[in-house]
């Protein structure tokens, strides 16, 4: 039995190794990404999320652990000799395997956080769904991948080192009490596994512990420090696993009676929705004798990673919107504003399918509906009042399927990379914004009919690369924001592009303005997401750290009088803002609404990762419902939680 306790502290030991350096990891990602935040009365909180990290921690060691708690059991019950030296050699290279890898993971989630602002989640998935190669490209010329790769290896070497150094075991043939009651050895191991399992679970009580246990604090950030990396991942697969057959209409009681869940969503009695439920969510435009005769193209440019967050900050010395802040000035500005999704496809689907987008869906693009024809896409009512519809992307249109998807949405024609001239210059992702404007102004020159077009632009995308030839304005990091960079060489490198696209972006709107398309030519323009990467931001300006703007030239002829830009709004409202302003006594179909009616005011928006903004505050709000359905078995109307006092700040 001596030779077991021995063997058996020195695992104890290891595994607690193991858990402090994953507690030092969560405090280098306190530290790392908390920069710039005011923790101040959150002090509780953080002891909170680091308590709860160590037992998410331990629950993936115990999980971890079961293969050699088994052994262990089977040594208590062994007295062959040599045997002990055998069982330790092989727990030492199966903790190189599994607890090397669990670093590395851990490492991964790091740098995942950097760009995604989360841990690890379904869009881990987009290496595999997006373009792979070009991403691999991206990451080569963002990290020293040899540093990256001798960091994994080095993970594995000294996982091996500690393990087999602190589990060495020369059997002596030690005196044993051979005469020990068996029944205490198994008691012994029932109480091994006993608390391998509980500590698996990582609870005492009915539930173990799970996701939703990570809320300990109104601080957002807090919650996304208790939790770790292998958890979120779990429930990305969980969430992946189940996309393919998820049904939504029977998880939300609606299954077989989608007139109700219409009759529900539109506050009408069920008799007032047709057979066919989705035409009750026609409505039409104002005739319009102005319109009616300018007939004005319209120009929708979404610009990658286009966010809010930054622009407060323009100045002489930190120019990061050059030409664009003019028009910024001059024309109408939505700032309270939010994406349909977190990604770039969702976004790109969600403004141009006039759907609001299913949490933790399928992209419509890479599923089997990318075929289908839809009465609601947004091209529609262009088509039916005699528009080109044309779709522009910057790069190559084989990404996320979008060459095959865009003319189910009635694209008339889809444009990328391959469509350019081989003059223009690329990166890995596609053409630079400015060849890609050029192109864009060529396609509107072509005089055979009024067009409609939609854009989406590559060149913000990672890894952050510029055209020789351009010349970077100042760029000097003021000191309030300078508290928020969280890695200010990459920050450098991501804010001369941001300042790029914006200077290509104003220098084309200005071309139009000077042109005979100036009164006769609408151009919308918003952001896919925000500015990832390099910023952290503080819970209370979480709108900052979510939103786009949303901007709008109209021909002063047709511009509508007093548009209130403080109304909340999202991708889901731009189309139907367009046709308010560019089409005449016309039918549309969407769930949303132009953000120049008088009902945009009433305007609650919400994202699919969990949060409500409106004109009252913001609130995160997943585990709010899971516990008010757990306690109460309740649903709860969203307007409540703006009753709820948080700590999110309300907007102004």
């Amino acid at each position: 039995m001596k030779k077991f306790k021995s063997l058996f502290f020195k695992w104890i030991f290891l595994n607690l190794i193991f858990l402090i350096l994953m507690s030092v990891l969560r405090f280098i990602f306190f530290k790392y990404y908390g920069k710039g935040i005011n923790f101040d009365g959150f002090g509780l909180d953080i002891v909170r999320a680091f308590f709860l990290g160590v037992r998410y921690d331990l629950a993936v060691l115990a999980y971890l652990n079961m293969p050699a708690t088994l052994a262990f059991v089977t040594l208590l019950f062994s007295n062959k000799e040599g045997f002990y030296n055998k069982i330790s050699r092989y727990i030492a290279f199966y903790y190189t395997i599994v607890v090397g890898s669990l670093f590395v993971l851990l490492g991964i989630d790091f740098c995942y956080y950097s760009y995604f602002q989360n841990h690890l989640n379904i869009m881990v998935f987009g290496l595999f769904e997006d373009d792979t190669s070009a991403l691999i490209s991206t990451l080569a010329e963002n990290y020293n991948m040899f540093l990256v790769i001798g960091s994994f290896i080095l993970s594995y070497v000294l996982t091996f080192v500690v393990s087999k150094f602190i589990l060495k075991f020369k059997y002596k043939n030690i005196s044993e009490n051979k005469k020990m009651v068996s029944v205490s050895k198994i008691l012994i191991a029932v109480l091994m596994i006993t608390v391998n399992f509980i500590a698996a679970r990582g609870s005492f009580g009915i539930f173990p512990l799970g996701m939703d246990d990570a809320q300990v604090s109104l601080n957002t950030f807090l919650n996304k420090v208790a939790i770790n990396g292998v958890y979120t991942l779990q429930e990305a697969i969980e969430v992946k696993s189940k996309q393919k057959d998820f049904d939504y209409a029977a998880k939300t009681g609606y299954k077989g009676n989608m007139r109700r869940a219409f009759a529900d969503y539109l506050n009408l009695d069920i008799n007032q929705i047709p057979e066919r439920p989705e035409q009750s969510l026609i409505n039409y435009t104002r005739r319009n004798e102005k319109i009616e005769n300018i007939k004005p193209n319209v120009i929708f440019i979404m610009v990658e990673s286009f966010g809010s967050g930054l622009i407060r900050y323009n100045s002489k010395i930190f120019n990061i919107l050059g030409e664009m802040k003019k028009h910024l000035d001059e024309d109408i500005v939505f700032y309270n504003f939010l994406p349909a999704h977190v990604g770039t496809i969702g976004s790109l689907e969600g403004a141009m399918t006039n759907v609001t987008r299913c949490s933790n869906s399928w992209y419509i693009a890479q599923s089997k509906y990318a075929y289908k024809k839809y009465d609601f896409a947004g091209p529609v009512p262009y088509k039916k009042n005699n528009y080109e519809t044309i779709f522009i992307y910057g790069g190559n249109t084989g990404w996320r399927n979008i060459g095959n998807f865009m003319p189910s949405l009635e694209f008339d024609n889809v444009l990328g990379e391959a469509s350019m001239s081989n003059s223009y210059l690329r990166n890995q992702w596609g053409v630079y914004d400015e060849d890609l404007f050029r192109y864009l102004f060529e396609i509107l020159s072509k005089e055979n009919k009024r067009k409609f077009i939609y854009v989406m632009t590559t060149t913000t995308h990672p890894p952050y690369s510029l055209p020789k030839n351009y010349k970077v304005m100042p760029i000097k990091i003021p000191k309030e924001l300078e508290q928020n960079i969280v890695n200010e060489s990459l920050a450098q490198k991501r804010l001369a592009v941001y300042q790029y696209s914006n200077e290509m972006l104003g220098r084309f709107i200005t071309k139009i303005k000077n042109s005979k398309y100036a009164n006769n030519t609408i151009i919308a323009v918003t952001g896919d997401h925000n500015f990832m990467d390099c910023l952290s931001y503080p819970t209370e300006r979480l709108l900052d750290a979510l939103s786009v703007p949303f901007y709008l030239y109209i021909p002063k002829d047709i511009k509508p009088l007093n548009i209130d830009v403080s109304v909340f709004g999202s991708h889901l409202d731009i189309m139907p803002t367009l046709y308010d302003i560019s089409l005449s006594n016309s039918e549309y179909m969407t769930m949303w609404q132009s953000l120049i009616s008088d009902k945009a005011k009433n305007n609650i928006i919400s994202m699919d990762n969990g949060v409500i903004m409106s004109n009252k505050g913001v609130v995160e709000y997943n585990f709010l419902v899971k516990i008010f359905h757990a306690l109460f078995g309740i649903k709860i109307n969203i307007e409540n939680f703006f009753l709820i006092p948080v700590r999110f700040g309300l907007m102004t």
